[in-house]
């Protein structure tokens, strides 16, 4: 019910919310591991956080839904073997600050990744079809991208392919080295 009352207030309007300037690696550490414990999902989880101590403009509570969304869908979907859900920080070559969430699922019909981010669309009789789509809308609103791609990550030295979610993330203002204006972000949905 929270859901469809959240996507009630947000409709068809661009949003934006109000950003803090967040620690990644920090958040993404805390959420992980009391996820990890509230579901009893310890041995299936590896956490890989970036060196370089990202941070960027996010509302606490919103990262924590985002990331408890694609954990719990990892879950859902995952072998339950030892670490085949990996959750990463990295920042890549061109400056950007990516958090994704892999597991090793199967990979999905091209009739649902088509439509993975729309609202109230499900391939389960049992979902309401609203968490990626908040998920969206909640990165959007914050200038970010999240996006979806199959790729491959080795649990104990074997190469496996899976699911994996991929959020690039504005970079802290304060954090940027440009005194020159915000830059504002790709949003292709729109």
């Amino acid at each position: 019910m929270e859901e469809v009352l959240n996507i009630s207030r947000v409709g068809n309007r661009a949003i934006s919310f109000e950003s803090h300037t967040l620690a990644l690696n920090e958040s993404v550490a805390r959420i992980c591991r009391d996820w990890a414990q509230q579901t009893g999902s310890d041995a299936m989880l590896r956490v890989n956080l970036s060196g370089a101590q990202p941070d960027v403009d996010f509302e606490p509570e919103h990262l924590r839904r985002v990331l408890v969304n694609l954990l719990d869908n990892a879950r859902r979907y995952a072998s339950k073997k030892a670490e085949s859900i990996q959750v990463s920080t990295h920042v890549s070559s061109s400056g950007m600050v990516v958090l994704g969430v892999w597991s090793d699922s199967p990979p999905m019909e091209q009739s649902v990744e088509k439509h993975l981010f729309e609202p109230f669309f499900s391939s389960e009789s049992r979902s309401s079809g609203l968490g990626l789509y908040i998920c969206r809308e909640l990165c959007e609103g914050h200038g970010a991208l999240i996006t979806y791609q199959r790729s491959r990550r080795d649990i104990h030295a074997n190469s496996n392919g899976g699911n994996e979610f991929l959020i690039s993330l504005r970079r802290s203002r304060s954090a940027n080295e440009d005194s020159g204006p915000p830059s504002r972000p790709f949003i292709p949905w729109h």
